[in-house]
């Protein structure tokens, strides 16, 4: 009895002893973003992987599941030519600034059970930029 009431009591301080401010920026997480615009930059120019006008979509549960999806605009008529599309869990790491997407599942057998790892920022409460590093960008923007 007294271990169960040791172990209860430890995972109330735990609890209470996180942050509010990480609690409050994995908050900003949850919900569906549509891809607004995929960027790399090379040599100060500009390139969009898949073109100025991709579609997408990522979304972010409140049971830290999260989905995405994401591929250049259809041409009417053809299948698209290259996706991405992956699924699993996700975590939050303020302090560094990063999202980690635990990759359970993917369009790539590479991807599979890899974890993934986003610089992120806010820019207002509507827009999410998310960066695997180096000079890729992806801009999300909140879905209402």
């Amino acid at each position: 009895m007294r271990k169960i009431f040791a172990v209860l009591l430890l995972i109330m301080i735990w609890n209470s002893t996180v942050p509010a401010d990480i609690l409050a920026q994995s908050e900003r997480f949850l919900g569906a973003w549509t891809l607004v615009e995929w960027t790399n930059v090379r040599d100060g120019e500009t390139f969009y992987p898949y073109g100025e006008d991709p579609i997408g979509q990522i979304v972010y549960t409140e049971s830290g599941r999260m989905t995405a999806v994401l591929m250049p605009s259809p041409v009417p008529g053809e299948f698209p030519s290259q996706f991405v599309g992956y699924w699993g869990g996700f975590s939050v790491q303020s302090e560094a600034g990063t999202v980690t997407h635990h990759v359970e599942g993917s369009h790539s057998s590479r991807m599979r059970r890899t974890d993934q790892v986003r610089y992120f920022r806010f820019d207002g409460p509507d827009r999410l930029v998310l960066s695997p590093g180096g000079d890729s960008e992806l801009t999300w923007a909140r879905v209402h």
